[in-house]
């Protein structure tokens, strides 16, 4: 593109980062996000984020996808996954903050929630019963 002289757009971006993502490209998936903010200018919007954290995320680097889930300058919503269908994104940032915060019971209801709201019941049980078996109870409101 750039010998073409295209401008991408945000668009393109996601694409790029998707498919780094899928190909286990992470530095690669990272130079480009750093490409997109700072050779070309573009804002990154709240998929481009959950792209980057999908990247690191599928790489083993659970740290590194919460930590850059926490220092998002957008906030991360259940509605914008359910919107992308990224339940597999949803359930790397669950089992991150499931190793993170053991006792916590607001990772089991995201995914929860996620699971039913596409339609996946097999799932939503499964993480019922994991918390039956860790002891952890749903706070209200969660």
């Amino acid at each position: 593109m750039k010998q073409l002289k295209v401008q991408p757009t945000y668009i393109t971006f996601i694409s790029v980062l998707n498919a780094c993502a899928h190909a286990g490209l992470v530095e690669e998936g990272q130079m480009q996000f750093k490409s997109m903010v700072n050779e070309f200018g573009i804002e990154p919007r709240v998929e481009h984020f959950a792209s980057l954290v999908d990247i690191v995320g599928r790489h083993g680097q659970l740290e590194e996808a919460m930590d850059l889930i926490n220092s998002m300058p957008i906030e991360p919503d259940k509605g914008c996954m359910g919107v992308h269908n990224n339940v597999e994104l949803a359930r790397v940032a669950a089992e991150a903050l499931m190793k993170l915060e053991p006792e916590s019971s607001a990772p089991y209801a995201l995914l929860y929630n996620m699971y039913a709201d596409v339609g996946r019941w097999d799932d939503a049980t499964e993480v019922r019963m994991m918390m039956e078996g860790n002891n952890i109870t749903k706070q209200p409101g969660l």
